[in-house]
C-alpha cells in the first residue's frame, strides 16, 4: 500500500479537517495559500511516478494562482469559500491553454482557447487548479494508467478514476469528476473519500465531452464532507445549472446534522455480487444506525417500495438505451472519420446504430415514470441507503468493478453521497445515501448526521 491515509474514516466536521478551517488560517496569517500548496506538490512528486492519478500537471500556474489568493487574504477579500483550495479537474473539462484529452488519441494534444464554465467558475473562485486527472476513453471506453492509492493492483475505478486516485492518495484535497453511471461514486469508494453526485441539472455541462447529456451529472471528489458542499454551491452559482435546471440551492455553511426517520435498504443485483466480507460491514453500519434510532425499511416492506427495488434493477438498461441513442453525436462522426474504440465504446455503439427515435423515446419515458415513483416515496422514507459498490475495488485495472449500486441515483438524476465510512477485507468500501431531486442541502444533512453516527 501506498498511502498513509486511513482505511476507513469519517468525513464530516469534528472528524476531517475542512478547507474552511485552513481558511481561516489564511485569514490569520497562520498559513499561506502558498504554503497549503506544496504540501500537495510535496505528495505529487512523491506518489505520481507509482499512482498516475495526473494526465497534466499545471504546477507553474497553481503557484501563481496561490500567490494571488494570499493577496486577496491578506487585504481581507477572499474571492469565495474555496479561495486558495487546490484542485485536480478530469480531462474531460475544457481548461484553456491546458490539453484536454478525454482520454482519447483524438484530442491528443488538444489545446482549447477557452475554459469550460465549471473551470471559469472556479478560477473566478480562486481554487488553484493543480492538475487534469486521468480518464477513460471519453469516460467509457479505453482505461487509464491511474491506480488504487491502497493497492497498485487495483483499479481506483471507472471514468474519474484520475480524481479520485489523487484525492485517495493525498495528492489533492478535493477534484471534479463527471458521472453517467456510477464514475464518481464508485472511485470514491474504491480510494476512500467522500464524493458526490448532486441533482441532475445541478452543475452546467457546456465544454465537457458530451456522451449522454441527459445523464451526465458533474460532482465532487474531497476528504471532507464540507469541502464537497462548498465545491458545489460554488459551482451551482457561478457556473450555474444545465439551462432550464433550477440548480442546487442551500446554506452557505454544510448544512447542520439531521437525523433520518426512515431510510430504504437498497439491494439491487449488486447485492448478489457481494462478498461476506462486503455483506458484514454494510450490515454492522445498518445495526449501529438502527441502534441509533434509523428505522431500516426493507423493500419489501410495502408495495410501492418494491416496485422501486424491482425498478433500480432495470436502472442499468435504461442509462445504456438513453446514451445509445444521444451518443450518436459526435460519435457517429468519429466512426465516419475512421476512428476506432475500446470494446465498451464499439458496444454501445453497436446498439447506437439499432436504436430508433422510439426506443429512446420509450427509454425516457420509463426513466421519467422511474423518477416519479421515486419522488412519490419521500412521503415513507428519508431517502434510501444502501452499498456504493458491491466489492472493494477489483485487482487488475481493467476489472473496473460493477456500476449496480449507482446507477439508481444517476438514472433518476437524484442526488447521492458515498462517506468512506466501511471497509472489508482491509479495503475501502463506500456507504451511499441517495436523496430528492432537488433536495441536495437535505441530503447532506443526513449524509452529516450518518456520518458521526457511524464514528461513534
Amino acid at each position: 500500500m501506498t498511502t498513509s491515509r486511513p482505511i476507513s474514516y469519517a468525513a464530516g466536521p469534528g472528524h476531517t479537517r475542512s478547507f474552511r478551517e485552513t481558511a481561516q488560517a489564511f485569514r490569520d496569517g497562520r498559513e499561506t495559500p502558498r504554503d497549503y500548496l506544496e504540501k500537495f506538490i510535496d505528495r505529487i512528486t512523491a506518489s505520481e511516478d507509482d499512482i498516475h492519478a495526473f494526465v497534466t500537471l499545471t504546477v507553474d500556474g497553481a503557484r501563481a494562482a496561490a500567490d494571488a489568493a494570499a493577496l486577496r487574504y491578506r487585504d481581507g477579500i477572499p474571492a469565495s469559500s474555496i479561495d486558495g483550495l487546490p484542485l485536480g479537474l478530469k480531462d474531460l473539462i475544457q481548461t484553456a491553454g491546458v490539453p484536454t484529452q478525454a482520454g482519447s488519441p483524438i484530442y491528443e494534444g488538444w489545446v482549447p482557447e477557452r475554459d469550460a464554465p465549471v473551470t471559469a467558475a472556479l478560477k473566478r473562485a480562486g481554487a488553484t487548479l493543480v492538475g487534469k486527472t486521468a480518464t477513460t476513453e471519453f469516460a467509457y471506453g479505453a482505461i487509464t494508467p491511474a491506480r488504487n492509492p491502497y493497492d497498485p493492483e487495483r483499479t481506483p475505478g471507472t471514468s474519474s478514476s484520475g480524481s479520485a486516485a489523487a484525492v485517495g492518495d493525498g495528492m489533492l484535497p478535493a477534484a471534479i469528476g463527471t458521472q453517467l453511471m456510477s464514475s464518481v461514486m464508485r472511485p470514491a469508494s474504491y480510494c476512500a473519500h467522500v464524493g458526490v453526485k448532486p441533482t441532475y441539472g445541478a452543475i452546467r455541462q457546456d465544454a465537457i465531452h458530451p456522451f449522454s447529456p441527459s445523464g451526465e451529472h458533474v460532482g465532487v471528489h474531497a476528504n471532507a464532507l464540507e469541502d464537497a458542499w462548498q465545491i458545489l454551491r460554488v459551482l451551482a452559482a457561478e457556473a450555474g445549472p444545465v439551462p432550464g435546471s433550477h440548480g442546487l440551492t442551500g446554506p452557505a455553511e454544510l448544512p447542520t446534522k439531521q437525523a433520518p426517520k426512515r431510510l430504504m435498504r437498497m439491494y439491487t443485483p449488486g447485492w448478489e455480487l457481494a462478498s461476506a466480507s462486503v455483506r458484514a460491514a454494510f450490515e454492522d453500519a445498518l445495526a449501529k444506525l438502527s441502534n441509533s434510532g434509523v428505522d431500516i425499511v426493507e423493500p419489501q416492506s410495502a408495495s410501492a417500495l418494491q416496485v422501486l427495488e424491482d425498478d433500480f434493477a432495470r436502472a442499468d438498461w435504461c442509462i445504456a438505451e438513453v446514451a445509445a441513442f444521444e451518443m450518436r453525436w459526435p460519435f457517429f462522426e468519429y466512426e465516419r472519420e475512421g476512428h476506432k474504440f475500446h470494446a465498451r465504446i464499439e458496444r454501445l455503439l453497436e446498439r447506437a446504430h439499432a436504436i430508433t427515435l422510439d426506443d429512446y423515446n420509450a427509454a425516457l419515458a420509463w426513466k421519467d415514470a422511474f423518477r416519479d415513483r421515486y419522488m412519490a416515496s419521500a412521503q415513507m422514507i428519508d431517502g434510501v441507503i444502501g452499498l456504493t459498490a458491491p466489492e472493494i475495488a477489483p485487482v487488475g485495472l481493467e476489472n473496473l468493478g460493477n456500476p449496480l449500486m449507482c446507477s439508481p441515483a444517476s438514472c433518476m438524476g437524484a442526488p447521492a453521497i458515498t462517506l468512506p465510512a466501511l471497509s472489508a477485507d482491509g479495503f475501502p468500501l463506500g456507504l451511499q445515501l441517495i436523496g430528492f431531486n432537488g433536495h441536495d442541502a437535505d441530503l447532506f444533512a443526513l449524509a452529516n448526521w450518518v456520518d458521526d453516527a457511524l464514528a461513534r
